[in-house]
Order: C-alpha cells, then sequence, then structure tokens
C-alpha cells in the first residue's frame, strides 16, 4: 500500500494540433483537422444563420430543423434508410449564432454520404406537414420546460440582460411558433445558407480524395452569397425579480451580468477567474456553499460566449430558508477574489486543471476540431490559442484580483429567484 501521494508536476504549454484553414473564391472556408488510428471522419457544414441574421423570430431553428426532413433528391425515410445502411448518422447542430450538418461516417463509405448531405443543402422541400409537427412538438415541449422553475429563471435572466427583442435575450412562446410560416423558412434558406456563410469542418482520419470530392461535390456549388448581421443594441431589463412558482421546494437561483465576445482582450484571463469562482468542483462557491455551509448540492459559474456578446452566469437551487443567505456568500465570494491574493497553491492546482481539461478537448482529431471550430466561428485566429495558453500559465494572483474589482461588481449583476416566496431581504442584498 503507497504511504505517499505520487509527487505532483506542474503541466506545460498545450499546442493545437496540426490543422489547415482554406479559404475559398466563393466565400467557404474549410478547417482541415487530419489523423487518428480509426477508418472514421466527421463532416461539420456549419453557416452564419442564426437569431442575428432573423427576419422573424424562431426561423433559424425551424428551417435547421426541416434539412434532414426531406429533399428533391430523398424523402425524409429515403435518407434515414441509406444513413442506417452506412452505418452514418446525420444530426443537426445550432446555437443562437450558428446552424449546421454534422455527418458521422466510415472512410470507406464517403464518398456514398456526401451526396445525402449535398442534397439537403441544395434542395430541401420543407413540407408544410413536418413544418406543422415540429412546431406542435416544441410547443409541447416548451410547455414542459416552463415547469421547471431552472428553465424560467434562466430565461428571465437572460431577457433581463440583453432586452426581450434582442437575438439573445429573446424567449419561444407558443404564439412566436404558430407564427412560424413556410415561406419563413425558404428566405432565411436562400439569403443565409450561402457559400459566403459557410464554415466546413471536416476531421478525422481524412485522405486528399476525401477532400477533393468535398470540394467537387460541395463546396464548388453552394450558392453564393453572404449576408450581414442586423445590428441590435441591447436593451437590459429590471435588475431583480422574482418569479412566483407554486409547489417548488426549492428557490432557484439565477445570476448574470453581461460580459463580451470571444475576441475581447479579456477572455483568456476571465476563462482562468470563471474556474476558481464556480466551474470545477473544488471553486470557491463550491467549497463555501456547498461543502462548508450544506446549502446546495450544486452551485457553479459558466461563462456563455456568442459571437457579439457574451454573459457570465452563476446558478444554484437551496432551501428558501437558505436563499439569502446564499446570496451574501456568493457576493462574500465576488469580495474575496476583489480583496485578497489567491494563494499560490490554489492557483497552481487551477491552473493544472484548466491544461489537462484543456489536453482532453484535443484528444483526437475529432474533438480537437470542434475547438479549433469555435474559435473560427466565433471570428477569433487559432493562433489566438496560443495567448490563452500564455495567460493560464503566467497569470499572477494581482492579476485575478485587478480582473475581479472589475467584473464581479455586484450592481453589475441581474438577479432572478423562482420559488414559493421571494427571497427574504434581496433589496438589501
Amino acid at each position: 500500500m503507497r504511504k505517499f501521494p505520487p509527487k505532483s508536476k506542474d503541466l506545460g504549454k498545450v499546442e493545437l494540433p496540426p490543422h489547415e484553414i482554406r479559404t475559398y473564391p466563393n466565400g467557404i472556408r474549410l478547417v482541415l483537422v487530419n489523423g487518428g488510428v480509426h477508418e472514421l471522419f466527421k463532416l461539420e457544414i456549419v453557416f452564419d444563420a442564426g437569431r442575428y441574421h432573423e427576419r422573424r423570430k424562431l426561423v433559424s431553428w425551424a428551417t435547421l430543423r426541416m434539412l434532414r426532413e426531406g429533399n428533391e433528391e430523398f424523402s425524409s425515410e429515403a435518407l434515414a434508410d441509406r444513413l442506417d445502411y452506412y452505418g452514418a448518422s446525420l444530426g443537426v447542430t445550432s446555437n443562437l449564432d450558428h446552424l449546421g450538418l454534422v455527418l458521422y461516417g466510415l472512410t470507406k463509405h464517403f464518398d456514398k454520404l456526401l451526396p445525402l448531405v449535398r442534397s439537403c443543402l441544395m434542395s430541401p422541400v420543407f413540407p408544410q406537414e413536418e413544418i406543422d409537427r415540429q412546431i406542435k412538438e416544441r410547443k409541447e415541449k416548451l410547455q414542459l420546460d416552463l415547469s421547471k422553475s431552472d428553465v424560467v429563471a434562466y430565461r428571465e435572466v437572460t431577457e433581463a440582460l440583453f432586452g426581450d427583442e434582442h437575438p439573445y435575450g429573446y424567449n419561444s412562446s407558443a404564439v412566436m411558433y404558430d407564427g412560424v410560416q413556410r415561406q419563413d423558412l425558404l428566405t432565411h434558406f436562400k439569403e443565409n445558407m450561402v457559400a459566403g456563410n459557410c464554415t466546413i469542418v471536416f476531421s478525422g482520419k481524412l485522405s486528399d480524395t476525401m477532400v477533393a470530392d468535398l470540394e467537387k461535390s460541395l463546396i464548388q456549388d453552394l450558392p453564393e452569397g453572404n449576408s450581414k448581421p442586423r445590428s441590435y443594441i441591447p436593451l437590459p431589463g429590471k435588475r431583480m425579480a422574482h418569479i412566483v412558482k407554486s409547489g417548488t421546494v426549492q428557490t432557484t437561483i439565477r445570476m448574470g451580468r453581461r460580459l463580451f465576445h470571444r475576441g475581447h482582450q479579456d477572455f483568456s484571463a476571465m476563462y482562468f477567474l470563471n474556474t476558481i469562482l464556480g466551474d470545477y468542483f473544488g471553486s470557491r462557491l463550491m467549497l463555501n456553499i456547498r461543502e462548508n455551509k450544506g446549502y446546495t448540492y450544486h452551485i457553479g459559474s459558466t461563462l456563455d460566449i456568442m459571437k457579439f456578446d457574451g454573459a457570465w452566469l452563476i446558478d444554484t437551487e437551496v432551501a428558501p430558508e437558505y436563499a439569502e443567505n446564499t446570496l451574501h456568500e456568493i457576493y462574500r465570494e465576488f469580495e474575496r477574489l476583489s480583496t485578497e491574493p489567491i494563494a499560490l497553491q490554489e492557483l497552481r492546482m487551477v491552473r493544472n486543471y484548466i491544461i489537462g481539461t484543456i489536453m482532453a478537448a484535443l484528444d483526437g482529431p475529432l474533438n480537437a476540431a470542434d475547438v479549433i471550430k469555435s474559435m473560427v466561428l466565433n471570428g477569433v485566429e487559432t493562433d489566438q490559442f496560443g495567448v490563452l495558453m500564455d495567460t493560464i500559465l503566467r497569470i499572477s494572483p494581482n492579476d485575478l484580483m485587478v480582473l475581479s474589482n472589475k467584473y464581479l461588481r455586484p450592481e453589475d449583476f441581474h438577479l432572478v429567484t423562482v420559488g414559493n416566496t421571494p427571497v427574504k431581504n434581496i433589496d438589501l442584498i
């Protein structure tokens, strides 16, 4: 039996794996991440066609959902049968800024699978009956979601941060879903899912032939065009709100403040500070409010970074009698980070945790492609990864205090609580 733990050592600098980014005359960007030992590939075709490009709310979501529901070459059933036959999967991927298709398959079947993806992007038919079905399902899911306190709180805090007309702030409703028309989808597809808005991420064990086929079959044929995002100004709502929800056992707490996009000069340092505050099991919030006080099972903080803006969010659920104390302890952690230098031992532990997390995220070409894709889609050059690593390795206790004083001011945070009764003395917190 071991009497002493193994010696620990600091992890060194991590680099992005070899990759290539090509830009074609029609504006398409192709990200290639070649490697791995398994005969697998992932093909992700992403468009800048999210909420900032909408003419009608929710139309970006609805357009994406229809891409797998039949086209002029294959019905939805025929498409599913072909995918099953070749042991492949075709899914949709989206966030508030981007829409896309992602295909997983065996490299030996790539030439058979590529035409399936091409057909989805070149000739979707947007069948009305499928649109009606999808909207019905989403309305039913929405009704279920609105019964959950954490969902209600998240919706309220994001609306408070950006305003209910902003692409990052508006929330779906049954009325919005009913307003989506087939013509809206056709227009959104034609205007925005074009070559100039497209980024293709191709990863796995790739061959020159596979890349050439992709260029010939898809890259050269996507309709040309380059739509621009619309301009929006965030209009924040009230800073504090309590949503009365009967029948709830716990009080849900959601806090957030607007932040910035990934290209901001403070992003790398904020990534580190967020981890200290609440983004791993040994974080300040977890050690204080869960381990020491026993107020909650889980509490955490998250950087919600979008292409044009961002938010810093804190979430937890506590018994009503602990809600006021929980908020006081959250603000106490803000103050500690702003006034007390972090101990070097904790700094080292967090640094190694972050580096280990990044190493895991880069394990294998398919995972690495996701990291590179996130940077490219958010307008960040991949050489900025080195800036992130340098910050992680060199950031000091004083740097973190300066950053905390800048971004951890309680008056900058919006607060939403959901539960049976309002939190006591919330206006004094």
